[in-house]
Formats: structure tokens, sequence, C-alpha cells
């Protein structure tokens, strides 16, 4: 028996309501529960420009097909491990010259 599923699917804001669009589409092993739980529980990523990764999660149809769009791939890992739902919210990883 195959373990489930699970879609991340992020929709950025845009600056204006013309400009929402699906920017982000994965799927993941449904044993990747701290992933899930994080994410339902954020609901989006706030950018420091005031724009927002509007986050949503829903299981996978059995033998569903899902064109994956990786743009945020690392963007919402880092998130999801720092537990944090802001850009801002991230530790600066930049060492200064």
């Amino acid at each position: 028996m195959s373990e489930g599923r699970f879609i991340i699917e992020g929709e950025w804001s845009g600056y204006q309501s013309s400009q929402q669009r699906i920017v982000h589409r994965t799927v993941h092993k449904g044993s990747w529960e701290k992933l899930r739980t994080w994410a339902e529980q954020a609901k989006a990523i706030r950018y420091t420009d005031g724009t927002w990764l509007w986050l949503t999660v829903r299981d996978c149809k059995p033998r569903e097909r899902v064109k994956e769009i990786h743009g945020y791939d690392s963007l919402i890992r880092d998130c999801c491990y720092h537990n944090v739902s802001a850009v801002a919210d991230l530790p600066n990883r930049r060492v200064a010259p």
C-alpha cells in the first residue's frame, strides 16, 4: 500500500490584482507532516515589498498527475525549517565582506 501525497500550491499576490498568478506547485510524500502542518498554519509567506505568496495544501487524488512548478522550493523549505512566515524573519545568511 502506497502512502498518500499532498500538493502545496503558491499564488503570488502581485502588486495589483491583475498580476496574481500561480508561481509554485509541488507534490510531497504524506510522511512529510512537518511541511504540511507548517504550510496549513502559515497560509502565506510575506515578502519585504508587501506582496504575499499565498499557500494552499490539498491531498492528491489517486493516480493524479500534477504539473509541478518549482518556483519557490527553497524559500518554502527555509520558512518551514525556521518556522516563520515572512522573508524578513529568516536568519540573515549573508556574510559581510
